[in-house]
């Protein structure tokens, strides 16, 4: 992105982030907090997640004013300013990333094993970012190795700490 679209893009970026800071804190105020059975309220699930939510608000807050002084409200759409929006890389490369994201957390974690829909998320990921971006053939068949690899890696350790440090049952 060019710099001197930045501040156009932190002020819509921080007014998605404060309605996700306020969106947490409701939510953490929501949760349990076990007063009938006279738990420390510092102890209570919702407070680190109101926490990160307050700490997010505060911060898209100091972008958003920041956003304002250098006058990123003026964003200037029109026809040829979205057209070259959506054809910057940088938003296909976003939007394939969300889907990735989306597709792994919907639809593989849960339905196949843990491990299993981690490696193939790793190394899908690394194929679309990294493999296909290389024209030589030999670098091709090394950095298919190193992925495979390193999605091997990714979904051992990961899961490994999931299941034996955090204590947490894996799907």
């Amino acid at each position: 992105m060019k710099q001197e679209n930045m501040p156009k893009a932190d002020f819509v970026v921080s007014i998605l982030l404060m309605c996700f800071g306020v969106w947490i804190v409701i939510h953490s105020l929501q949760m349990p907090r076990f007063k009938e059975v006279g738990a420390n309220p510092f102890s209570v699930p919702g407070i680190v997640p109101g926490i990160l939510g307050t700490v997010i608000f505060i911060l898209s807050l100091v972008v958003f004013i920041r956003s304002l002084t250098r006058k990123g409200y003026w964003l200037g759409l029109n026809r040829q300013t979205l057209k070259n929006f959506f054809q910057e890389i940088s938003l296909q490369r976003m939007l394939l990333t969300i889907f990735i994201c989306i597709v792994y957390g919907i639809l593989m974690v849960g339905s196949l094993n843990y491990y299993l829909a981690t490696f193939i998320f790793v190394l899908v990921f690394l194929i679309l970012f990294q493999l296909l971006g290389s024209e030589d053939i030999t670098a091709r068949g090394k950095l298919l190795m190193l992925s495979v690899l390193q999605a091997v890696l990714v979904a051992g350790i990961v899961g490994a700490v999931f299941r034996y440090l955090f204590l947490v049952d894996l799907p």
